[in-house]
């Protein structure tokens, strides 16, 4: 900790009251002085007088930025809401003018609409927008809170189900404010509000972030803790430190949001998901009492437990991981987006399986008995009429074989739940595996564009076999040849010239460093924690990421690690990982295929990646070795498998077990892929093909049980012994 960091810290610590309403806020320098018009880039009349057409009627309140006042527009003879920048507000022109500007963008039912800017007679600036009436999300909760288990407890407005739905809306918004290229970064209870008719609103995107600006925009100034209590003077300069580029609300703040880097829409997504957790619990998500607590919880992600009980209104297990997904410490293992959060909580409030804590065979069947309970009720009538009529020697035989049909059918359901948990954790490192691909599609793209192009070695495949190879090139098992894990190396197409391309090269010579940080966390691990030869060992002993690759549209490709091993003609553009996702968007996984370095079959993740205008820079991709996926598949857990195997979602083939170790030609070149096998039972492909999520199939003396995966719209099957368990 800085000096600075010292005073900063010894300052809260001495100041009286909590740190309840702590707020973070990055600001925008020292513009007070800059012209209202030229900031907004409108010319000088465009900023017409306050007073010439709104009248000020009321106060309604008073913040860090300003006041709002309600007030008469007198020429459309209606009510709104005036927001003037007080001269003490320390945020700045600059930041009340930015928040104007991106809230008149996102138009939107569920984001007050922005009428215009205005000037004051004393040249202050006034925002007008639409006057809401209502209450804040923090309002509401304590409302439900406390009317719980009362006669004032309406079912329907303040219920469970209830809260979900004002949530939901907030989703929208942010889902639509993402697709605009928005951040808003300080989602919380007090800048959300329910209107006088059940709307929604989301308010405050003052330190909203474009996704197109750098993360650091905004750093010419210090970030400000603003405490709860009016014993504190949040703008005094002991309050002020150089911590970084942070800003947001602590108690709902992501931990990279704390760190100052990787802030992104997944950020957000970790504000809605500790915002609902305190909607359903009426608990804050994390209590930060002194400046100790805000260093230790903030950054590290923590969250407080759902209570064991809570009085009247238990909260759901499905309905926790959801919560607990969406607030991940890690941006991978949250949901994709905030759309694919709102999807699964839209999923839950209809009764429906839920992604973030998928169905076993138990879950499954009481949610059909619970959709038909007449049906069953019959089906338990006439069981209960056919036994009263048969004999007390049938009745025996009878529940005998129940109790015996009752053990195998409970062994089955084990040996499904078994196989689902396996089909969970692959499915787990499948989205991490996306997630890191799109960080390495979006660090590339920023670096043709914004990078300089500064000299630094690389390698080519025929300098790793001279005299000035890297000092770490070792002879690595897996690859079947030398690798080197500190670099990189430049793969050119036959017909491309190292001149022609050098430049670019340079462009990206920091690319290594984002490959390298991806096979690592591909494995869970943060490379910062260790030391250089931790990472290294880790490295060399195996992650499940085999080949970290950029392919660019010139025919130039670089490939972690660092190996030496590719055919003479190869061209990245011709191979499949590259053909087969050319005019598509997002991450996607392609056609198990030959390694053209001959290590192997490769399960390929690849993304294009596109300049602003929409043009094809090249693709970036992430290869999973066919080991790793047999390493997935394997189940230990269950006794007696013979073999495992990758169904596609016409019943082929794609991985088997007994496929382990099995290599690729070196001369293999073009877009060629893995040919897949038939299993030739029609039970099992019937059910790949209709999109069984589990379940078992017999077939002689094995049981065949399945799980379908979410990632992909592939199915893990084992081929398990009857008779080692039993059935």
């Amino acid at each position: 900790m800085t000096s600075t960091e010292d005073e900063f810290e010894k300052t809260l610590a001495a100041s009286p009251g909590d740190l309840e309403g702590v707020t973070v806020a990055q600001g925008l320098g020292d513009k007070s002085k800059t012209n209202l018009a030229e900031l907004a880039g409108a010319s000088a009349d465009a900023i017409r007088p306050l007073e010439g057409r709104f009248a000020l009627v009321s106060k309604l309140g008073k913040g860090g930025m300003g006041e709002v006042f309600a007030a008469r527009d007198g020429m459309l003879n209606r009510e709104v809401a005036v927001k003037v920048l007080s001269s003490e507000a320390e945020v700045g022109l600059a930041r009340f003018v930015r928040e104007a500007q991106v809230t008149a963008q996102l138009s939107h039912p569920n984001v007050i609409p922005v009428y215009g800017l205005e000037e004051t007679d004393q040249g202050s600036p006034a925002l007008t927008m639409k006057l809401i009436r209502g209450i804040t999300f923090a309002e509401y909760i304590k409302q439900c809170s406390t009317v719980l288990g009362t006669p004032e407890y309406d079912h329907e407005r303040h219920g469970q189900t209830g809260r979900i739905e004002h949530f939901l809306r907030v989703c929208d918004a942010i889902s639509y404010s993402h697709s605009r290229g928005v951040i808003h970064r300080d989602l919380k209870p007090d800048n959300l509000m329910i209107g006088a008719y059940g709307e929604v609103y989301v308010m405050d995107w003052g330190i909203a972030r474009l996704l197109d600006e750098p993360e650091d925009e905004s750093a010419v100034g210090g970030f400000e803790v603003k405490l709860g209590s009016d014993d504190i003077s949040a703008s005094s300069e002991g309050m002020k430190t150089q911590v970084g580029s942070m800003m947001g609300t602590p108690k709902y703040m992501s931990p990279e949001q704390a760190g100052g880097k990787g802030v992104g829409p997944k950020s957000d997504q970790f504000s809605l998901g500790m915002v609902l957790f305190e909607m359903l619990t009426f608990t804050a998500p994390r209590e930060i009492g002194n400046m100790n607590e805000l260093l230790d919880k903030v950054p590290s992600g923590s969250r407080d437990s759902f209570p064991k009980a809570n009085q009247s209104e238990p909260v759901p297990l499905a309905l926790q991981a959801i919560v607990n997904r969406a607030t991940s410490k890690d941006p991978c293992d949250r949901y994709l987006s905030v759309q694919e959060f709102s999807d699964d909580l839209r999923r839950y409030v209809h009764g429906e399986e839920v992604q973030a804590m998928p169905d076993n065979l138990i879950r499954s069947l009481w949610r059909r008995v619970q959709r038909h309970p007449i049906t069953v009720m019959a089906t338990l009538l006439i069981i209960i009429s056919m036994a009263a009529a048969i004999s007390t020697v049938s009745l025996y035989r009878g529940l005998e074989a129940e109790r015996i049909s009752s053990s195998r059918g409970q062994t089955l359901t084990d040996l499904v739940a078994k196989v689902n948990q396996r089909v969970h954790e692959f499915d787990s490192l499948l989205f991490r595996v996306e997630g890191l691909l799109e960080g390495i599609a979006t660090s590339s793209r920023e670096q043709l564009e914004h990078a300089q192009a500064e000299p630094y070695p690389f390698y080519q495949p025929d300098d790793l076999k001279g005299a000035n190879a890297p000092d770490d090139l070792f002879e690595i098992q897996r690859y079947q040849q030398r690798a080197s894990f500190d670099n990189c190396v430049v793969v050119l197409a036959p017909e491309v010239e190292l001149d022609a391309v050098q430049s670019q090269l340079f462009q990206l010579g920091g690319l290594k460093y984002v490959l390298r940080n991806a096979a690592l966390r591909s494995a869970r691990i943060d490379a910062s924690e260790l030391k250089k030869n931790e990472a290294d060992a880790i490295l060399r002993e195996g992650v499940p990421i085999h080949w970290a690759y950029v392919g660019l549209e010139n025919g130039v490709m670089i490939n972690y690690p660092a190996n030496e091993k590719y055919p003479p003609d190869y061209d990245p553009r011709k191979r499949p990982w590259y053909v087969s996702v050319v005019s598509k968007h997002g991450a996607i996984w392609g056609d198990i295929y030959p390694d053209a370095s001959g290590t192997g079959y490769l399960m390929p993740c690849n993304q294009p990646i596109y300049d602003r205008s929409g043009k094809l820079l090249g693709v970036a991709g992430l290869d999973i070795s066919m080991d790793t996926v047999i390493d997935e598949m394997d189940i230990p857990e269950i006794a007696g498998v013979k073999e495992t195997w990758l169904l596609d979602d016409s019943g082929r083939i794609l991985v088997s077990s007994e496929e382990k170790g099995r290599k690729s030609a070196l001369s293999m070149s073009g877009n060629k892929t893995k040919a897949l096998g038939v299993l030739g039972i029609p039970e099992l492909e019937a059910h790949a093909k209709k999109g069984t999520t589990s379940g078992f199939v017999a077939d002689e003396t094995d049981v065949l049980i399945f799980a379908r995966l979410k990632a992909l719209p592939w199915i893990l099957v084992a081929r398990v012994d009857s008779l080692s368990h039993g059935l």
